[in-house]
């Protein structure tokens, strides 16, 4: 009987030896797994278009623009008739609406995996907030030739308090935003959907 006894002690023993050597080869590996970064795409930059031409005097566009504007839900910033000038902006919560930030994908047990955004501007937290400010220029290419062109500006800012901001990111419709990272492999890289701008050269050329 003690034999047998023996025997499983042996048993159990020689198992608890092979779990504890499976746990310290496998644990490192676990830990020290790579972290993986697919950034949001940024090569048709160039080519979203923020440009519309009119056959129409700059005053007959101006006056629609201005219409347009009054009838938004946009914010009037600044309004110039003599340099046909006008800046409108928005705050909004829906970052995932007009940015872009990528995947990430940290190694290890407790490493994040999901969406940039949802990382640097957590939207369970009510003080992370987007302003989008929309600049808009007109000019006169001929007397009856008018041009629009266009450019959005971004801005995030993720604060405990009012005025305690803990992270804050500026950039515009043209260049992303790199945020370097802890890894000197990785830069994070923040984006415009575009979404806004092609809403904006949608509406933009409905004036006639």
């Amino acid at each position: 009987m003690n034999s047998v006894n023996q025997i499983t002690k042996r048993v159990r023993a020689r198992k608890l030896r092979n779990i504890a050597a499976y746990l310290v080869l496998i644990i490192p590996l676990l830990n020290c797994s790579p972290t993986v970064y697919t950034p949001p795409e940024t090569l048709g930059i160039q080519n979203q278009s923020r440009t519309v031409e009119y056959n129409q005097s700059i005053n007959v566009i101006w006056s629609q623009l201005t219409d347009y504007i009054r009838q938004s839900s946009y914010g009037i910033d600044s309004m110039d008739t003599d340099s046909y000038y006008a800046e409108i902006s928005f705050v909004t919560k829906d970052f995932h609406k007009y940015l872009d930030g990528g995947i990430l994908k940290e190694g290890g047990f407790n490493g994040y995996e999901g969406d940039l955004l949802e990382f640097i501007l957590p939207t369970s937290d009510y003080k992370s907030s987007l302003s989008c400010t929309i600049r808009i220029q007109l000019s006169q290419k001929s007397l009856k030739t008018t041009i629009l062109s266009f450019k959005v500006y971004y801005e995030t800012k993720y604060a405990k308090k009012k005025r305690e901001v803990l992270s804050e990111f500026t950039f515009d419709s043209e260049d992303p935003m790199v945020i370097p990272s802890d890894d000197p492999a990785i830069n994070y890289t923040l984006a415009p959907s575009y979404l806004l701008e092609k809403q904006l050269f949608k509406t933009f050329s409905n004036f006639k």
